[in-house]
């Protein structure tokens, strides 16, 4: 993993930095954390920092309680090249015990989790998106001790309505690992977001997710802001 960071490193250093870099900090309060149709969390804030230059996102994105549990750092950079939107992302998330040893990358001990992704999105006109995304290493194992490649594809489509932006989701797990013990679908979700420009400069994102996990039979609804 120290080799794979290594060469995050040699890229962002080698990206030219144009008129076009962009540097990103925003910051959103949800009611409970959502994660691809599992909860992951309770009321939290999320943080991310980040910049984008030359068709390259990198970003670092958090997620805090304010106690003892559920925080997590996940450490991403995306590339994006014509309908093509690539990803790879350090999940970390604390130990049940509380421990945030983030240095650990021991496969069988380790917090971390390594996904890469791929989305594509047909057009501009036709906005459906399908996205893959698998765990490539860290903590994903099935019962039996092996590799699990836990899986998540995801058909997105959004539209517009007065103002609002509503996305529809789809997600399925093509075979066991994290997110059920088979194929199965596991997330049905609709969400709404709305912007709401308090100044020239400033603006607060309204946003809500309705969903259900067929896996857990569970329905859920979050609602946040973010700005």
């Amino acid at each position: 993993m120290k080799r794979i960071y290594l060469i995050i490193i040699l890229i962002a250093a080698n990206i030219p930095f144009t008129k076009s870099q962009e540097v990103l900090i925003n910051a959103d309060f949800v009611s409970s954390y959502m994660w691809r149709g599992i909860k992951n969390g309770n009321a939290a804030i999320q943080p991310c920092i980040g910049f984008n230059i030359g068709g390259f996102t990198i970003s670092a994105w958090g997620s805090s309680e304010f106690s003892n549990s559920n925080n997590e750092l996940d450490l991403s950079v995306e590339y994006e090249v014509g309908n093509w939107l690539f990803s790879f992302t350090d999940y970390f998330g604390q130990d049940e015990d509380g421990s945030f040893d983030y240095f650990n990358y021991k496969a069988r001990t380790t917090g971390h989790s390594f996904d890469a992704g791929a989305m594509y999105t047909f057009s501009d006109k036709f906005p459906l998106s399908l996205s893959w995304y698998t765990i490539v290493a860290g903590d994903d194992f099935r019962e039996n001790g092996k590799r699990a490649w836990s899986s998540y594809i995801q058909l997105s489509y959004p539209i517009y309505i007065r103002g609002v932006e509503l996305n529809f989701e789809l997600g399925i797990t093509p075979w066991e690992g994290y997110y059920a013990d088979k194929f199965n679908v596991n997330n049905i979700a609709v969400n709404a977001s709305k912007e709401i420009q308090i100044s020239s400069k400033f603006a607060l994102n309204l946003f809500t997710q309705l969903g259900f996990n067929p896996v857990e039979n569970k329905t859920y609804f979050v609602a946040g802001f973010g700005f």
